[in-house]
């Protein structure tokens, strides 16, 4: 399934900067904790809320996530 990370207002679930765009069938949940390292870089986040969207009988989702 197509799975787009998006940086999270701390104080409400607002999406803001999109973070990584990958496809997984992996269940992500709520406070949980992912790390994302692209080459020298590594960014932690928890996850805040996710939400499935169906368009046109194709699912994908929107993970928003907190910077730690």
């Amino acid at each position: 399934m197509k799975t787009e990370f998006y940086e999270s207002d701390p104080f409400s679930p607002r999406k803001a900067d999109l973070i990584l765009s990958i496809e997984t069938d992996y269940r992500f949940d709520k406070g949980e904790e992912v790390v994302i390292s692209e080459g020298s870089k590594t960014l932690k986040i928890r996850v805040l809320d996710v939400r499935v969207r169906i368009d046109s009988g194709v699912m994908s989702r929107e993970v928003l996530g907190l910077k730690l």
